[in-house]
């Protein structure tokens, strides 16, 4: 996939190379995400990383987020958790990719929201991060969160339309 499309033979190429370096750098990222209440079922719970190495995620830190995701909710959440450092937003901007009820699940964990779970909908500003939050967002879950980099054109598998 090309990010930057131009006439110019130039710009082609810087294009698709940044291009193929962002997606190196994005090996870590999950294949496939998988539902909160399928990861709480597991012995062991781990999702395959796009380079084939496994992510473990913390049964204990599963469990202690499953107390702030009502269960009814838990079936939408899937993890782990992808947040973008958006180089396109300027430095130390970060997002979060996936569906509104993880973004809205990052505001309870960080208490930027006092809203309910079915009122999720009704707030429809953008969340963005600073490296403040995500250090937070990572010390609290440390393996239920992974960082990904990049403009969001890339990484559009990880972000789908949330409206």
């Amino acid at each position: 996939m090309i990010l930057f499309k131009s006439n110019d033979p130039l710009e082609r190429a810087i294009g698709a190379v940044l291009t193929r370096d962002i997606q190196k750098l994005n090996t870590h990222l999950p294949k496939r995400r998988e539902p909160m209440t399928e990861l709480l079922k597991r012995t062991d719970p781990t999702v395959e990383a796009v380079d084939g190495s496994s992510i473990l995620l913390r049964t204990a830190e599963l469990q202690r987020l499953a107390r702030i995701v009502p269960f009814e909710y838990q079936d939408r959440v899937r993890l782990p958790v992808i947040v973008l450092r958006r180089m396109d937003l300027g430095k130390s901007t970060y997002t979060v990719a996936g569906e509104r009820v993880e973004e809205f699940t990052v505001k309870k964990i960080l208490n930027i929201t006092e809203a309910s779970y079915p009122e999720m909908y009704k707030d429809r500003t953008s969340l963005f991060l600073y490296r403040p939050q995500v250090v937070e967002l990572i010390q609290k879950y440390h393996s239920l969160f992974v960082v990904g980099f990049g403009v969001p054109k890339e990484l559009s598998d990880y972000a789908p339309n949330r409206d």
